[in-house]
């Protein structure tokens, strides 16, 4: 009686300590799948900052606000539920100049690369100008405003995610959250590698179709690239289109500038005068610590930009040949400066070849001269082949690209919306072929409108359009980093 009894009591004990385990497996269990959640959840959120920041910098250094915006719009086009139950902060995006640390104890920014990788405002780069200011032994951020007086080469993006837990609320724990995730991608030469070298032509339009209005804008926005380069590491020298003769004059002092050929539009000898690249190459343009630069007015690039005037003549706008002279000047088969240039003045690592090419009109060669559109052959190709304009610009384009020219093409104006030859193709697509490939494929053009412009110009590749002359300025700094190496993540101080 007494063992039965005993028997049944174990019996009981065994249910109750049997139903207390299997709430505690089974909560264990659901524990562990809440946390696999929050943990896969974390990596999600991971995966969307990257992208986001990548987004953002592909936007650099020019257009700070797009920059944030393209960040959040990827970050929630790839995690909708980012703003859940959060802030409208909620991802926050902080915008940074990532340049060398000095490796000193304490570490120091390397002004030396202010403003040539990116320039956050003026001097001193200290924590007390900059209060968020950081930098370890190799790279310094520097906080960075999305304003017009500075560029930025860094989006940093940061995101947390309040993650609605399935199983847990039997805890009374209806929510965790992957806390903080921080990603940040740097664009073009980020404090670790140095401004890479580079031997650029600028090729810009001044043909009667170019209003006086978006002309001045396009030569300060050349100027202001100016400052941004470092002529210990980048020679430049302009190009023109149509033509352009020089004079003395134009400027304080006698000097010999770009200038409008003042003759028959229609007479083929006239508009065969003068040259597509009418200055040498110059290291000599700005003056200036780093972050406190100023134009040299006294140097040729910079006075044939300063004095460069529209074409009193309708000369039409020759595409091809201007591309082609450019890279023969880079490529020395055209007379330059730039051979004694470069041994007087050596540069450390490789030396990349540009031409940044700017129009804003239909392509249309009104001369019936033809010569290759090779660049080792001298003479303007025109009517080559029997293609038309637009055909000889792309062709001139490729043989430069072939002899390993960087092309970056900026459409303007009539260029976003007009047809070649005869209602053939929109101008901005042939431009868009004639650019280099950027990182993901051939370049391409959108609409070019004014909401789709500033897409176009953040999407990676090498051309670029603008519907305001206002734009010029974001466009060619964009165009002058893009040279660069790429968009990369970086780990921050």
């Amino acid at each position: 009686m007494m063992r039965a009894v005993r028997e049944r009591g174990d019996d009981g004990a065994i249910a109750v300590m049997t139903a207390l385990l299997t709430v505690v497996i089974f909560g264990m269990a659901a524990l562990a799948i809440d946390i696999g959640m929050l943990a896969m959840e974390r990596q999600k959120l991971h995966d969307a900052v990257d992208s986001a920041a990548h987004a953002g910098a592909y936007a650099m250094p020019g257009d700070g606000a797009t920059a944030i915006k393209a960040a959040r719009d990827m970050a929630l086009s790839n995690d909708p539920d980012l703003t859940y139950d959060m802030t409208e902060h909620n991802p926050e995006v902080r915008l940074w100049c990532v340049v060398a640390s000095t490796g000193t104890t304490p570490p120091a920014v390397q002004t030396s690369q202010i403003p040539s990788t990116c320039n956050p405002g003026p001097a001193p780069y200290t924590t007390s100008k900059y209060p968020d200011l950081r930098c370890n032994g190799a790279i310094c951020k520097i906080p960075c405003a999305p304003s017009t007086t500075t560029h930025c080469n860094t989006v940093e993006v940061v995101a947390e995610k309040k993650v609605p837990f399935g199983f847990a609320n039997i805890f009374d724990r209806s929510f965790g959250s992957t806390g903080s995730v921080a990603s940040a991608a740097c664009k073009g030469s980020c404090g670790a590698e140095s401004p890479n070298p580079l031997d650029v032509v600028v090729v810009a339009d001044r043909t009667l179709s170019l209003s006086s209005g978006d002309r001045s804008a396009m030569k300060t926005a050349i100027k202001d690239m100016l400052k941004e380069m470092d002529p210990s590491m980048h020679f430049l020298a302009l190009g023109t289109i149509h033509k352009s003769e020089t004079v003395s004059g134009c400027v304080s002092g006698a000097y010999s500038i770009p200038t409008p050929d003042r003759r028959n539009p229609l007479d083929e000898a006239d508009m065969n005068r003068g040259t597509w690249v009418p200055t040498d190459f110059s290291n000599d343009y700005v003056t200036g610590a780093p972050g406190a630069r100023a134009w040299k007015t006294t140097d040729p690039v910079y006075k044939a930009i300063d004095c460069l005037t529209s074409s009193d003549a309708d000369y039409g706008t020759h595409l091809a040949a201007p591309m082609k002279e450019a890279a023969r000047k880079l490529l020395g088969f055209s007379s330059s400066n730039l051979a004694s240039l470069s041994s007087s003045n050596p540069r450390p690592g490789e030396v990349r070849k540009v031409i940044i090419f700017e129009t804003d009109g239909q392509p249309n060669e009104k001369v019936s001269t033809s010569a290759s559109n090779s660049v080792t052959v001298s003479g303007d190709p025109r009517k080559t082949d029997g293609g038309d304009a637009c055909a000889n610009l792309v062709k001139a384009a490729q043989s430069a690209k072939d002899h390993g020219i960087l092309v970056m093409t900026i459409g303007f104006g009539d260029a976003t919306t007009a047809r070649c030859e005869s209602g053939g193709r929109l101008t901005r697509d042939v431009l868009a072929e004639a650019a280099s490939h950027g990182p993901s494929g051939p370049s391409t053009a959108n609409s070019c409108s004014s909401t789709d412009a500033p897409l176009e110009n953040a999407d990676g590749d090498y051309f670029f359009c603008s519907a305001r002359g206002s734009d010029f300025r974001n466009i060619f700094l964009t165009a002058l980093s893009q040279v660069s190496k790429g968009v990369k993540l970086v780990r921050l101080p």
